[in-house]
């Protein structure tokens, strides 16, 4: 192995490594700014991407840590050159991302603020920056986001659970919840006592329960 590939590796290792911590993506159309904020979460241990627009984030955001895991935030100014930082949010928004989005300004109004905020904002931190209140306000955005991402994989995951369901198991299953017994459903369906508890056992099965209490909890968290 050349040595040229074991620095690349290493490369890879520690940008995983930093990743893994926090992902803080920064937008600022001021150079000078982007490269502080790197210097500043290079140093906190994260992993710092900036961009120089709102335009070129949506370009190339996620080529450009695809291939990372961890938990992300957005760092964005508010007045950008183009799409601004408010009309960003709410593109980030459509896209359902689990990304909390931190503003910075050095000069903005309250309509600002509260359009921020009911867009989805996670905080509005004025210029110049407080350095204790940035990094905290990253730290508590980030745990955020690894919670976000947590609760949304385990919708997709109970969701690919639910699709293994037939439609006669989805229906006897809803009916199981309604409180009916087996030979009420087969009632209420018109199928036979024997061929209810054949469907029942084998969606229970696919669901991964094994009692009616078990089976209430997962519905709480998704839709038969």
């Amino acid at each position: 192995m050349s040595n040229v590939t074991k620095l690349r590796t290493i490369s890879q290792e520690e940008e995983q490594a930093r990743a893994s911590k926090g992902v803080v993506f920064v937008i600022d159309d001021d150079a000078g700014i982007r490269s502080a904020y790197k210097r500043l979460f290079d140093i906190e241990g994260f992993l710092c991407v900036t961009f120089e627009s709102a335009e070129a984030f949506l370009l190339r955001f996620e080529e450009a840590t695809s291939h990372l895991s961890g938990p992300r935030c957005l760092l964005c100014d508010v007045s950008l050159p183009g799409m601004s930082g408010l009309d960003l949010q709410v593109e980030i928004q459509q896209r359902q991302d689990v990304m909390p989005v931190i503003f910075m300004s050095g000069v903005s109004s309250e309509v600002e603020v509260v359009r921020a905020y009911k867009e989805g904002g996670y905080a509005f931190l004025l210029k110049p920056l407080d350095l204790d209140e940035l990094l905290d306000t990253i730290e508590s955005a980030l745990r955020l986001s690894e919670s976000r991402r947590v609760r949304k994989q385990e919708a997709q995951d109970l969701k690919a659970l639910v699709t293994q369901l037939t439609d006669r198991e989805k229906s006897v299953i809803a009916l199981v919840l309604e409180g009916l017994t087996n030979p009420q459903i087969g009632e209420r369906l018109h199928i036979a006592l024997r061929t209810v508890k054949v469907h029942r056992q084998h969606a229970m099965q696919k669901l991964g329960v094994t009692s009616v209490v078990e089976l209430a909890r997962l519905a709480e968290r998704t839709s038969f």
